[in-house]
């Protein structure tokens, strides 16, 4: 009886409770049992329901098959006095027929008289009454003595005397009855025993087989590409491993795809990188040209203006430049950067940016040592990063820059106010082309990227815990062996 005496709950839904819990349990256990413990325990009891089954059936039939060779054994002992010439009227001659025909042997009058019987310890009269009605009735089958079964066989000794003969009775105990049933059973159980052991073997060899392709098939699944088995040990039987192994090689070519989608893209937007770059630097340089050359002839009030062409135009000139790195046409030039130097110079090109957004520039940049990286990709880089800063920050925020040093490596830090990056850019699956921006193409952290790896640095991106996004450089210091 189960009370829950907290709850108030009802005996009967307390034990409905713990029937349900437990169904749980056992379960769980064999969700995650070893299909080949599972199937060690199916073969035991595929081997012990055989031996049961067969067992009583070997019992029931060595039975049967024992009393009718009991019977016939008996007939052919009674027929066999019956026609022979040999004496049975004595007492003496019987006992000593009887071990030899192992039987005993009961010789009757044909109105029932007893003649003669071996030394057998029977109530030969009561048997005597009993054979004689049996053989009437025509059922020369079994006898009760003293609750016990006796089988006997009858047959007729014809006399000189007309119509008249005598009954040879041939009888066994129940006693010869179990022993040949136990000698037929024995051997019904070594031969059941054995062909059990060769199924439940033969099956065991088998499932064991088929657990062990199931495990190198998961094996081989897992090794199927290049990013290795997975970082955990899987949970459940072969066959729940093997379905995970197949979802995380449906995975696998699912990501592969989208990864090859996105080689496809980047190649063919490399190439009309690289056309429209060469169509557009040639004219930006005219533009350029002709601005400055218009500086010099303007008032010194309109020359703020020129200066901002100037600026516009550097910038577009610097997206060219980004389209051929992206296309691959240009060869990089390392040489000795000083990353304040470009910080400012960069600054400088987005003070209109900042101030259009209500932006400012907090720059805490200590003495740093020179870093070697190529000069125009440096600018794309410190521009890029500084654009996304600037579009990602709200009006009146603040664009964070921070140097430091650490080792041999320059960190360079940029923060923002912004949302953050998604959790698909931290953990490096986004594709070439991923933008958050509306109107993004998705190529300037792909650049950025590449630029700083050329260089033989890291871009590490983070979320800082109290908010917006933090794109950090990290390059190697200059130094007169790599010249």
């Amino acid at each position: 009886k189960i009370v829950n005496r907290k709850s108030k709950t009802p005996p009967i839904k307390c034990l409905l409770a713990n029937v349900n819990d437990t169904r749980c349990r056992c379960s769980v256990k064999m969700e995650t049992m070893s299909l080949r413990y599972r199937l060690t325990i199916l073969t035991l009891l595929v081997f012990a329901a055989t031996i049961g089954a067969g067992t009583m059936l070997a019992q029931h039939s060595a039975g049967l098959l024992a009393q009718r060779q009991l019977l016939d054994r008996l007939g052919r002992t009674a027929r066999a006095l019956a026609d022979s010439g040999t004496p049975l009227g004595s007492d003496q001659v019987l006992s000593r027929l009887g071990p030899l025909l192992d039987a005993d042997i009961l010789v009757l009058a044909k109105d029932g008289r007893v003649i003669a019987h071996s030394q057998g310890q029977f109530d030969w009269q009561d048997l005597a009454r009993q054979v004689a009605g049996a053989g009437a009735a025509g059922r020369p089958d079994w006898l009760l003595e003293n609750g016990r079964r006796v089988y006997f066989a009858l047959a007729q000794r014809p006399l000189p005397a007309p119509e008249d003969h005598l009954l040879v009775c041939a009888l066994a105990g129940q006693q010869r009855l179990e022993e040949t049933t136990g000698l037929i059973f024995r051997r019904y159980l070594m031969i059941l025993g054995i062909t059990a052991l060769l199924l439940a073997g033969g099956s065991y060899l088998a499932g064991l087989a088929m657990v062990r392709r199931l495990k190198r098939l998961a094996g081989q699944l897992d090794s199927a590409f290049a990013q290795g088995p997975p970082p955990s040990p899987r949970a459940g039987d072969e066959i729940t491993r093997l379905s995970e192994s197949f979802a995380d090689l449906l995975a696998r070519l699912q990501d592969s795809r989208q990864r090859l989608l996105a080689q496809q893209r980047l190649a063919t937007t490399g190439k009309l990188a690289s056309s429209v770059a060469h169509e557009v630097r040639n004219p930006l340089q005219a533009i350029r040209l002709t601005v400055q050359m218009l500086r010099e002839k303007c008032p010194p009030d309109s020359r703020p203006g020129c200066d901002m062409v100037i600026a516009e135009i550097d910038r577009l000139a610097l997206l060219t430049d980004e389209l051929l790195v992206l296309a691959g046409k240009t060869a990089a030039r390392p040489e000795k950067i000083d990353l304040a130097g470009e910080l400012e110079e960069t600054l400088r090109l987005l003070k209109l940016q900042l101030r259009q957004r209500d932006l400012r520039a907090q720059v805490e940049m200590p003495p740093l040592p020179p870093v070697r990286i190529d000069r125009n990709r440096c600018r794309q880089l410190l521009l890029n990063l500084l654009l996304n800063a600037i579009e990602a920050s709200p009006g009146g925020g603040t664009v964070g820059v921070h140097g430091s040093l650490n080792g041999q490596r320059v960190a360079l830090r940029i923060t923002d106010g912004g949302g953050g990056f998604p959790p698909v850019v931290l953990d490096g699956r986004s594709e070439e082309f991923f933008s958050t921006k509306s109107s993004g193409a998705g190529l300037g952290l792909s650049i950025c990227r590449r630029i700083v790896q050329e260089a033989g640095g890291e871009l590490r991106l983070s979320n800082p815990p109290a908010g917006g996004a933090a794109a950090e450089i990290v390059l190697p210091e200059y130094s007169k062996d790599q010249e």
